[in-house]
């Protein structure tokens, strides 16, 4: 089992031997529009004869639920919540999205039928938007424990190695990795990646380190991806930061809480008043991030999704009634 973190997942490792860097193919043509990867809300699955399992792959609702309900059933994961999990990486950025790989006995049903599953996140695949390049980026991957020692493990991370580097032009590879898992993945190719703006977009947790694999092309990041001086807490803005988050209306307690009650201007009369003009610069408000004089309370929307919501509540119904 590799286990790198996102679910206070268990910090041991094994079952791991051959998920080493792919060789990236010369020969691909730049215009070439074949991906591995299904479309957006689809999955497929092929058969492994060699190992008289399913591979079902994609970015599907069910396929989602499936795995969620499978880690929630075992005893070594705390609760999965899918549409938080997907709240927090998509908060980084549209091009993002959660993509599922698991090997699935064919003689069961349910949740009990999955032997081993892969979490990773599609960073503009299979195309990315400039300046960003394509990235796969591996949050997770669990083994059940009658499967453990068969390799399943790392067939997984094998398997999206190899996808990744078939792309044209081929997708970056990270991992997302605790401090006891690092030295698995450095003897495998991978080192830190030290880039801030890479590290703001996709090591969205407080107790992991972001690899990347060597020899990747240089992937620069967006500067677009650094956090925003409004979004700091109080207690890391400069004192001249404060200054201006107090001429503004804030106090420590309101900024903490994103609480605009006591922030009289609108954003045209922040902009038509000079030192709260020099504030909102310089605490890199825009328009958008602007509540105040009445616009509302708080920049964050803390609404839940209930469309996906229900979507994965009806998936786990058709898929995740086997045990």
């Amino acid at each position: 089992q590799i286990v790198t973190p996102s679910l206070n997942r268990p910090r041991s490792m094994a079952d791991v031997s051959d998920a080493g860097p792919a060789k990236r193919p010369r020969s691909a043509s730049p215009n070439h529009a074949a991906t591995p990867f299904p479309e957006k809300g689809e999955d497929t699955t092929e058969f492994l004869p060699d190992r008289g399992l399913l591979l079902r792959h994609g970015t599907s609702l069910s396929l989602m639920a499936l795995v969620a309900d499978w880690l929630n059933a075992s005893e070594e994961f705390e609760e999965v919540d899918p549409s938080a999990d997907w709240e927090k990486w998509a908060s980084r950025g549209q091009d993002l999205s959660l993509y599922y790989a698991a090997l699935i006995d064919p003689a069961e049903d349910g949740r009990g039928a999955v032997r081993a599953c892969l979490r990773a996140v599609l960073d503009g695949v299979p195309v990315p938007a400039p300046p960003h390049n394509a990235r796969l980026i591996i949050d997770y991957v669990a083994t059940a424990l009658e499967a453990r020692g068969m390799g399943l493990a790392s067939l997984l991370v094998s398997f999206v190695t190899r996808a990744a580097a078939s792309l044209s032009p081929p997708a970056n590879l990270y991992v997302v990795a605790t401090e006891d898992s690092c030295v698995y993945w450095m003897g495998r190719g991978y080192v830190l990646e030290v880039s801030e703006r890479l590290n703001a977009r996709l090591n969205v947790f407080n107790d992991t380190h972001l690899l990347r694999q060597a020899g990747d092309p240089e992937d620069a990041g967006d500067e677009a991806d650094l956090p925003r001086r409004r979004d700091q807490p109080w207690a890391q803005l400069s004192a001249a930061e404060r200054r201006h988050a107090s001429r503004l209306g804030f106090t420590p307690e309101s900024w903490d809480a994103d609480e605009w009650g006591g922030v009289p201007l609108t954003w045209a009369e922040s902009q038509r008043d000079a030192a709260a003009r020099e504030a909102a610069e310089a605490l890199q408000f825009d328009e958008a991030s602007w509540h105040g004089g009445g616009g509302g309370g708080g920049g964050a929307d803390a609404q839940d999704d209930d469309e996906l919501q229900a979507a994965i509540a009806l998936s786990l119904g058709q898929w995740g009634g086997g045990s």
